[in-house]
């Protein structure tokens, strides 16, 4: 049987969100957070792909081990910044 594969949303989509794509390695959680330019950039550069690659697909373009585990199987997915709590910033009321 054939699985789908989701490539997920275009790399270009997260310019507008100021995100990072955070490559996780599916063996021992370690992880980095790259920015979306650098990885539009290496993709063009390898000929693997361009701001249209699909972010979930990335992670089956990495070509090093983890540095932690030596593990070769990663998991990407976009980092968004964190919203700064300043004024009239309001934290959820406890249940």
């Amino acid at each position: 049987m054939q699985s789908d594969f989701d490539p997920g949303v275009p790399l270009a989509h997260y310019r507008q969100h100021n995100a990072r794509v955070r490559l996780c390695c599916l063996d021992c959680q370690h992880h980095r957070e790259l920015p979306v330019e650098a990885v539009i950039e290496r993709l063009k550069v390898r000929g693997l792909g361009d701001e249209n690659t699909g972010i979930r697909a990335v992670a089956g373009f990495v070509a090093v081990p983890c540095p932690r585990c030596a593990g070769l199987r990663f998991q990407t997915m976009p980092s968004f910044p964190t919203i700064p709590k300043g004024p009239g910033w309001m934290s959820p009321s406890p249940v």
